[in-house]
């Protein structure tokens, strides 16, 4: 007889793993640390999943997901380049930084389980069309490829994502905001916007 799935037991266990794949490293973390972090027997886990592989799969491309689409969603209601931008960058980045364990883990060791190449195109895509409205103002916008863009947005943003993991772990005085406000500048002269 099958057992019955409990969506609010599947969540704990990707979030333990989620916290242990992140502090641990994902090939320090057995399936016992799991067992051991959530309460659960051995046989719950194997239940919702068949293996530490599924389970970080299911935490990044389910997290991934969630972000991705919220973020499409809000953008497609917004009628100005200037407000996506903006909401991009006061938001979606933001809420980035509040899940610092899904971070560890979407550039970990990983990484050969998280598809990042999928998730940055789908990235590049995304900015190269709210950028495209500016590029009569901007030269330099205007001889940038797409595969140029994708190296400056891979670069920026795997940097201000490491820059927010170092705010949070050490004390040498870099706050989110420095980090939101420098992107803001960047993006601004970039663009030639206000935002």
């Amino acid at each position: 007889m099958a057992r019955m799935k409990d969506e609010t037991k599947r969540q704990s266990i990707l979030e333990s793993s989620k916290m242990l794949f992140s502090h641990k490293g994902f090939f320090n973390t057995s399936i016992s640390d799991i067992v051991r972090e959530t309460g659960f027997p051995v046989g719950t886990i194997y239940t919702y999943f068949r293996s530490k592989d599924e389970i970080i799969k299911s935490i990044v491309e389910e997290r991934w997901q969630q972000w991705y689409e919220q973020l499409e969603k809000t953008l497609a209601k917004e009628p100005g380049p200037e407000a996506k931008i903006r909401i991009l960058i006061d938001r979606f980045i933001p809420e980035l930084f509040e899940d610092l364990d899904f971070i560890n883990i979407l550039f970990s060791e990983a990484i050969q389980y998280t598809h990042i190449e999928e998730k940055l195109e789908k990235l590049t895509d995304l900015v190269f069309s709210l950028i495209k409205p500016f590029a009569a103002r901007s030269q330099m916008l205007q001889d940038l490829s797409r595969g140029s863009l994708q190296a400056a947005l891979i670069i920026f943003f795997l940097g201000i994502l490491d820059a927010a993991r170092l705010a949070r772990k050490s004390s040498i005085g870099l706050k989110e905001s420095h980090i939101i406000g420098f992107t803001k500048m960047l993006v601004a002269n970039t663009i030639g916007v206000t935002l």
